[in-house]
């Protein structure tokens, strides 16, 4: 399996040098670490992101919460209510 040091893995993934350290030091991506030298292993990384494979989905919302009010000076009433006083557009 090809290692890539921190440089090289993230011109390889597109992303910037501090996005690849932060997967490291935050996230923990595995690496091999020899002396002051950090490489990132392909199959190492493709397992962390299996691991940390999430899905966001929409949360649903009931459809007693998507009812909507209509204001009441615009509910018919007694005065007819505030809709009757619009004019038909020319």
């Amino acid at each position: 399996m090809p290692r890539y040091t921190i440089k090289a893995f993230a011109e390889k993934e597109q992303v910037s040098e501090a996005i690849v350290s932060s997967w490291i030091y935050k996230h923990g991506l595995p690496v091999i670490k020899i002396g002051r030298r950090i490489y990132i292993e392909d199959g190492d990384f493709e397992n962390w992101l299996k691991d940390h494979k999430t899905v966001i989905t929409q949360q649903l919302v009931p459809p007693e919460a998507r009812r909507v009010e209509m204001p009441k000076q615009c509910q018919k009433s007694g005065n007819r209510g505030i809709l009757s006083k619009l004019r038909p557009a020319r």
